[in-house]
């Protein structure tokens, strides 16, 4: 991700989720990896304060905060709760995004610990499933 990019998303995330439930906040996926395909969204996850499964902000307020931060990056965002997401998804995450806006401090690196230490429990186990599915794929084809 570029750095006037990058910039631009970290304060429109800070206008933007100030007031808001937020925690924390994540862009993420291939815009970020580098590897965007023409027309390509930029994947933001956020946690809620409190950051517990079943806690969703209604679908009117995440519209227009996904709504808010597209206009001021000019960037189509998908915007998605990540207490909501598979473990595999939250901790790559948070090892290959890039968080751009953060409420609470202690409570951050709180999540950050449990979310990594749970992700790196399993994460052998993920790499295995990966390859698996793709030796069969290799195997049986499409």
């Amino acid at each position: 991700m570029d750095t006037a990019l990058r910039e631009r998303l970290a304060a429109a995330a800070a206008r933007a989720f100030r007031g808001a439930p937020v925690l924390v906040a994540y862009a993420h996926g291939s815009r970020i990896s580098g590897r965007p395909r023409p027309g390509s969204d930029l994947d933001v996850g956020y946690y809620l304060r409190g950051h517990r499964r079943g806690e969703v902000l209604p679908l009117r307020e995440e519209m227009l905060l996904a709504s808010a931060l597209s206009e001021a990056v000019g960037v189509e965002i998908d915007l998605r709760n990540l207490a909501e997401a598979p473990l595999e998804v939250r901790g790559r995450v948070l090892e290959d995004g890039i968080r751009i806006y953060s409420a609470d401090e202690p409570e951050r690196v709180e999540l950050e610990c449990y979310v990594l230490a749970r992700y790196h429990d399993y994460k052998d186990a993920f790499q295995a499933m990966h390859e698996l599915r793709l030796r069969e794929l290799a195997t049986r084809g499409l």
